[in-house]
């Protein structure tokens, strides 16, 4: 077998330790600040420990882990700031990305538009949690699809991974949820209407009341740290 072959047997064993360690993260299995071992992870996901460590460089490279000498991997905590500089990249992109929505988008990407708001105001439970963050998003990457710019979906659905992935929701004010809905309906219909000005400021609006809400969640959590 040559190194072609290699690189091809390789790169879906990576991929998919990837994803499954992505996935460990989502569900809270590993939680931020807590130590990734190896031989941990080579029995829990039943792989060899190279495409464990090529995925693990991965995720630290795109930023979801760090590492120390000696200690290996942990996923990596969020603060304070880097909360606030994401949100600030994320309202630059979803007021780019809906003024493309209204220019480029079809009837149809509309409609699975509007499939993708019912599946988010459907669901509400009694606290936030994964789920929901994950139908939240999943409406805004379809308004990042309708541009017809890769890079703008890729980028924002980075973005909403640190996020999602990165950040406990336990203590966020579920008062947010029913408006964020309210500002979900408003922007539809603004796209709807293909009235651009109105889309950037619902969009704005909306991601700028998100950031508030998560950063008084992550302020709270940084408390209750500090008093224990």
């Amino acid at each position: 077998m040559d190194d072609n072959d290699v690189n091809k047997v390789a790169k879906p064993l990576i991929q998919n330790a990837y994803q499954k360690i992505k996935q460990m993260i989502f569900q809270q299995k590993v939680t931020p600040g807590q130590r990734l071992v190896y031989s941990d992870l080579s029995k829990l996901l039943d792989m060899s420990r190279t495409p464990i460590i090529n995925a693990l460089n991965r995720l630290e490279q795109e930023g979801f882990l760090v590492s120390e000498a000696f200690r290996g991997f942990q996923v990596k905590p969020m603060d304070l700031q880097e909360m606030w500089d994401l949100f600030g990249v994320r309202e630059a992109l979803e007021a780019y990305a809906v003024e493309q929505a209204v220019e480029q988008s079809s009837a149809d990407d509309v409609k699975r538009l509007e499939e993708k708001l019912h599946l988010h105001e459907s669901y509400m439970p009694n606290r936030y949690d994964r789920k929901k963050f994950l139908l939240d998003a999943e409406f805004h990457l379809q308004i990042a699809s309708m541009t017809r710019n890769q890079a703008i979906e890729r980028m924002l659905k980075m973005n909403l991974e640190h996020v999602n992935l990165r950040f406990r929701l336990d203590n966020c004010d579920t008062r947010r949820m029913a408006t964020a809905v309210e500002e979900h309906r408003g922007l539809v219909r603004a796209i709807k209407k293909k009235d651009v000005l109105k889309s950037i400021e619902i969009i704005r609006a909306h991601v700028r009341r998100a950031r508030a809400t998560c950063i008084n969640c992550l302020s709270y959590e940084e408390e209750t740290v500090n008093l224990e």
